[in-house]
């Protein structure tokens, strides 16, 4: 079982740079409705995350992300971009279709529709839609520089869960992107030295002592911003959850298996632990590696 330790870990995202050449940007054209509301779809984006560090269920993923509007890429990267996407269309900043899949089964797909919930209680739903015979993306093609398909599909909903009926029908053609290369693995005994490491369990033992500066120091944009929004809920709670988090990443760290995958400026660490796997992000700016 794959689980996150604390409320306050989220998964980072990784930037690929294009290179020197210049790309022909994405395309959609077509719709998404939920419950009767019609959204116009009409950018589009690829991504491929080749899954060296071992976290995803898939052995390797494609990820296409649709829209009715730009974004930035990097939104697609990383090892899971459900959350930074969840987190987007919370924020009013974007809606449109999410579909992932190993590209070399494409039969089964896994498609999130991005659009803000009545009940913000309840999360975004992840639907897997799997054909036996063909793949329910229509004309899929898939080269190295580019990925397209066309999709129809409809679903009447699930009122007890939340989730409203939808339907989308479009096709895109979007350039791929990819993750930037392992620069370095390490295991075990090399990983408690690391400077990555040692940013987690600084934030860990701030989280503890409920130092909220030394927490704003280790960590990024992004983290910060979804400890702040549960702050601003109810600090006293979360002063709480934020010492029994430090506690309990500091325990998994220090006796947990540990793998650390590093891209360039960004870096995964993988924990297997008795109660599960965990994983937490980091991102190096200005030389010092922050929590993400």
């Amino acid at each position: 079982m794959k689980t996150i330790l604390t409320t306050f870990i989220f998964l980072a995202g990784v930037i690929f740079s294009s290179g020197s050449f210049a790309i022909d940007p994405g395309t959609a054209s077509g719709t998404f409705k939920v419950d009767g509301d019609a959204v116009t779809l009409t950018h589009a984006y690829a991504h491929f995350h080749d899954n060296a560090e071992g976290w995803l269920d898939n052995k390797k993923e494609m990820r296409i992300l649709v829209t009715d509007r730009e974004v930035a890429e990097d939104a697609l990267a990383g090892l899971n971009p459900f959350f930074t996407l969840s987190a987007m269309v919370r924020q009013g900043s974007l809606r449109g279709v999410l579909i992932r899949f190993d590209p070399a089964k494409t039969k089964s797909i896994l498609v999130t529709v991005l659009y803000p919930p009545k009940d913000q209680g309840h999360a975004l739903a992840n639907k897997t839609i799997t054909d036996s015979e063909k793949s329910p993306l229509e004309n899929l093609l898939i080269s190295e520089l580019r990925v397209s398909a066309s999709v129809n599909q409809s679903s009447e909903g699930n009122a007890e869960l939340g989730w409203p009926a939808e339907s989308y029908s479009f096709r895109f053609s979007a350039p791929l992107f990819r993750e930037p290369a392992v620069t370095a693995t390490l295991k075990d005994k090399q990983v408690l030295s690391s400077p990555q490491v040692k940013a987690i369990l600084a934030r860990a033992a701030a989280f503890i002592k409920g130092d909220l500066e030394k927490t704003r120091q280790l960590s990024t944009e992004r983290s910060l911003r979804e400890i702040e929004n549960f702050m601003a809920q109810s600090k006293e709670e979360a002063l709480k959850m934020m010492r029994a988090s430090g506690k309990e990443i500091e325990q998994s760290v220090k006796k947990g298996k540990l793998r650390l995958i590093v891209r360039g400026d960004r870096a995964a660490l993988m924990v297997d632990a008795k109660d599960g796997n965990s994983m937490y992000g980091l991102i190096r700016m200005d030389g010092n590696w922050l929590v993400d």
